[in-house]
């Protein structure tokens, strides 16, 4: 099953019949239990503790974080939310990479992209195929001789940003800039490359790109200027398992390691549970695929497993374990062994939100969407400051 709500400006707009059943109501009337609260897990080898001496370095040195996940990471509420308490505490580093185009049903916490559909053609990963996709998975490609994007910040925003791209290009391309000025992106022979800094700028920033034969764009990179603290990139595609990274072009890794991410955070989970043909053993041996190349190609990056939420399916069912999508047990129970094995750490979100069938209690209580799928703004921002917590045990904050 593909999870996939369109996202409004500022929340995530999900459609979904209101009204529950009978043995529903009676469970959004029981008072809401509290979350359970997390275990601080000890910090696994020493990557947690690098981590950790980087960040209270973070003023004299940039820490990255990049998040990779499902319509959970692609509101960009949950890991906005983190996002905000960690650059509050050891510093503002930057937005991080977003989309190179306006892409519909996902949002970034930090900026607006905006660019005329006409002038791109975009190539989802969610639900469309290529050979071509880059890390993150969308491809957007410029149509015609000029493509224009602007992104503006949605809050105040005095920084100014050294602003890459993420492109491929078989021979030079141009990026103009407000005011004239013009970058080159040179040829990179069919891989994909994180470019020069096209110069130290500002938001609302305008960029139109020019002899866009053989150019494919997946993103724009943004960091602070002054080249310090944490830069949080969200790559989130809604209905997305974690074997989507399979359908993005080999040496998407080369593409990883180039943002020199210093905590790798992983939120798949959901999808893979509302699959009732979900072949676990498969699910187990991608996983683990995928966390030992990682772990092979940036061994001293830490890696966060973060699990599905509770969810519920089937809403007219008399039991809890009935109402639950049956395999989300089973792809909990191998996120947390996969962790443990790859030295990794789990933050159960199911288990701080109560256990199962608790999203009833958080739907009627304001912070679940009617969907029993997805999590209302205050409700990703509550489990986010969870999670914020959780990391303090690791990370010895």
């Amino acid at each position: 099953m593909r999870l996939w709500h369109p996202l409004a400006a500022a929340a995530l707009i999900l459609s979904a019949t209101p009204g529950c059943s009978a043995d529903a109501g009676k469970a959004a009337a029981t008072p809401p239990a509290k979350p359970v609260a997390a275990k601080r897990a000890a910090a696994p080898r020493d990557n947690f503790a690098i981590l950790a001496s980087k960040l209270r370095n973070a003023s004299r040195a940039p820490v990255s974080i990049v998040q990779l996940g499902d319509s959970h990471t692609a509101a960009d509420l949950f890991s906005g939310e983190l996002r905000t308490l960690l650059q509050a505490r050891y510093g503002d580093g930057g937005i991080g990479l977003v989309p190179a185009s306006a892409v519909p049903g996902i949002r970034n916490d930090r900026v607006i992209i905006d660019s005329p559909p006409r002038q791109w053609q975009l190539v989802s990963a969610r639900n469309q195929q290529s050979d071509q996709f880059p890390l993150g998975g969308y491809l957007s490609l410029p149509q015609g001789n000029q493509a224009s994007v602007s992104l503006r910040a949605r809050q105040d925003d005095a920084q100014r940003y050294r602003v890459s791209a993420l492109y491929r290009a078989t021979g030079s391309a141009s990026v103009w800039l407000a005011g004239g000025q013009r970058r080159s992106l040179p040829a990179t022979q069919g891989q994909w490359r994180v470019g020069p800094a096209l110069g130290n700028l500002a938001l609302p920033l305008q960029m139109s790109v020019q002899k866009p034969e053989g150019l494919s764009l997946g993103g724009w990179y943004l960091q602070s200027q002054k080249n310090a603290g944490v830069i949080y990139s969200t790559l989130g595609i809604n209905g997305a398992r974690l074997e989507v990274v399979d359908k993005w072009q080999p040496g998407w890794q080369d593409s990883l390691k180039a943002l020199r991410p210093d905590l790798l955070i992983f939120a798949y989970g959901t999808n893979e549970a509302f699959d009732d043909t979900l072949d676990l053993a498969l699910y187990e041996s991608q996983m683990d695929a995928t966390l030992t190349r990682l772990r092979h190609d940036m061994p001293q990056a830490a890696i966060l497993l973060v699990g599905p939420p509770d969810s519920i399916k089937q809403r007219r069912a008399s039991s809890c374990a009935a109402r639950q999508p049956q395999p989300l047990a089973a792809v909990v129970r191998i996120q947390r062994q996969l962790a443990r094995k790859h030295h990794a750490q789990f933050w159960d979100w199911q288990g701080y939100m109560g256990g199962p069938c608790s999203i009833s209690r958080w739907q009627a209580q304001g912070l679940a969407r009617p969907d029993l799928v997805h999590l209302t703004a205050d409700g990703y921002r509550q489990s986010a400051n969870a999670l914020f917590s959780f990391l303090k045990g690791p990370l010895a904050m």
